[in-house]
């Protein structure tokens, strides 16, 4: 699938009101009808509650749901801990309604892949970007550029497909998504 300008836009930018800004104009001008359906759908979903950073602002469910998953495979292996994070994980997935998105057909799993690429691109960011994120013993020693990165993919590569399989909440035996989440996350 190849992207329009505005289209690529969309996918470059991290604000929830400019992508839907962006979408809407791709949507005005008759670009991919089918694909802006589907994006407009997702986005609906990602951001369908408002932030409580203020009006005008949209909370990231994607980002909430690996900030739930972040969380829980620490917690993951104590005392209840599994079963209370597969509850709140399940909870997340089906409130972003992930599991039937990835049902309905190719192009919904396609466009919901490139959503979660995008958010996993917006929390690298986050990361490197985060001075505390950055820095080793109690905040004091920065750590280098090349252990940042290698933290990042570490991090990325627990959440997104070690922790899933280990609470079994996801199976990549049989699809082409650990290969994906591999090579554009664990290689970069």
């Amino acid at each position: 699938m190849t992207d329009t300008p505005t289209i690529a836009l969309y996918y470059r930018e991290h604000d929830p009101m400019k992508r839907k800004m962006f979408l809407d104009q791709s949507i005005a001008a008759g670009e991919d009808e089918e694909a802006n359906a589907v994006r407009k759908e997702l986005w609906e979903l990602r951001y369908g509650e408002p932030s409580e950073a203020g009006s005008g602002t949209r909370a990231d469910g994607y980002l909430a749901l690996w900030m739930a998953m972040e969380y829980n495979k620490d917690t993951a292996g104590k005392l209840f801990g599994l079963k209370r994070a597969r509850k709140e994980i399940g909870k997340n997935l089906t409130r972003l309604k992930f599991r039937e998105m990835q049902e309905k057909s190719e192009l919904h799993r396609e466009l919901l892949y490139r959503e979660c690429c995008h958010m996993v691109k917006t929390y690298m960011e986050l990361c490197e970007k985060d001075k505390a994120y950055n820095t080793i013993l109690c905040g004091i020693v920065h750590i280098s550029e090349k252990s940042a990165k290698s933290k990042i993919q570490n991090d990325i590569y627990t959440t997104a497909i070690a922790f899933p399989e280990k609470i079994h909440i996801i199976d990549y035996s049989q699809s082409r998504g650990r290969q994906q989440l591999q090579g554009s996350f664990c290689d970069s």
